[in-house]
């Protein structure tokens, strides 16, 4: 039997390890009504996963989320920002949930090339 001090909040120890992602997931890029951009200072951007049934497929579907990009350096290099609505592959640095990141984009039957396939 051991006594806990009523000035400290308990927690008790965490036995259940963080849990860990397997491979990239798809989501659809959100943003306000009306809007065709939605992005912070950083290029950042919201989505919407496929699993998510609570979304409500707004600017406040998830955390602000880095995408990458294929020339990125300290002044120098190009952006893309992908657009509300275009499907995205998000990743997750080390597996890490915590730790999203836009890793490419894929049309669908609902964003389509702008040109007609096959070309």
């Amino acid at each position: 039997f051991e006594l806990h001090p009523t000035r400290e909040v308990y927690r008790p120890q965490r036995t259940i390890s963080k849990p860990h992602t397997k491979g990239p997931q798809s989501a659809i890029v959100t943003g306000p009504a009306g809007q065709e951009i939605w992005t912070d200072q950083y290029g950042r951007v919201k989505v919407q996963f496929g699993w998510d049934r609570y979304g409500k497929m707004d600017e406040n579907s998830s955390c602000w989320i880095r995408v990458s990009y294929p020339w990125a350096g300290k002044g120098f290099g190009m952006i893309q920002i992908p657009r509300i609505g275009q499907e995205v592959l998000v990743d997750f640095k080390n597996g890490d949930p915590d730790l999203p990141i836009i890793v490419g984009r894929t049309y669908n039957q609902d964003t389509m090339p702008p040109w007609g396939l096959p070309g």
